[in-house]
Order: C-alpha cells, then sequence, then structure tokens
C-alpha cells in the first residue's frame, strides 16, 4: 500500500489566493521549497504565517550558535522526535 496522507494541504497550484500568496511568501529562498510546517498548516493562512513567523525568529535570532551548529541542532531534533524530512 502507497502513502495515504491523512492531513489536508493545498497543494503549489491551489486556487485558493489567501494560500498562494502563503507559499509565495514563505517559500525558501535557496530551494524554492514551501516548508512542511507551512503546508500542513496551510488550510489556517493566518495560523500558518504566524508559526512561520515564530519559527524565523527564534532561528534568526538564536545567538551563540553559527548557522553550521543551528543547522546541526535541527537535525539532531528532527531525528530524535521523528520527523522523516
Amino acid at each position: 500500500m502507497g502513502w495515504v496522507p491523512w492531513i489536508g494541504i493545498d497543494e503549489d497550484d491551489t486556487s485558493n489566493e489567501e494560500v498562494k500568496q502563503l507559499y509565495n511568501e514563505t517559500r525558501n529562498a535557496l530551494t524554492g521549497e514551501v516548508s512542511d510546517l507551512t503546508r500542513i498548516t496551510s488550510l489556517s493562512p493566518e495560523v500558518a504565517k504566524c508559526i512561520d513567523s515564530l519559527c524565523s525568529a527564534v532561528y534568526r535570532n538564536a545567538s551563540g550558535l553559527s548557522a553550521r551548529e543551528k543547522e546541526v541542532a535541527a537535525l539532531v531534533t528532527s531525528s530524535f522526535v521523528g520527523c522523516v524530512h
């Protein structure tokens, strides 16, 4: 049996203009990808924007760590909580 998603998301080609704007505003500048967290909260764009803003603020303002150390911490944390991405 293949993967069956159980959380509804709006795809990139959605007709919902609010979600299109959300995806354009939160798209990663380097990869062009929209985060999974933004996608799974896309059915509530206002919530998705708040979560994205919080994540960005925490990441930007984490003092004492280099960019590389932040990425390693994110990787270890994701692995610890069972994130598959």
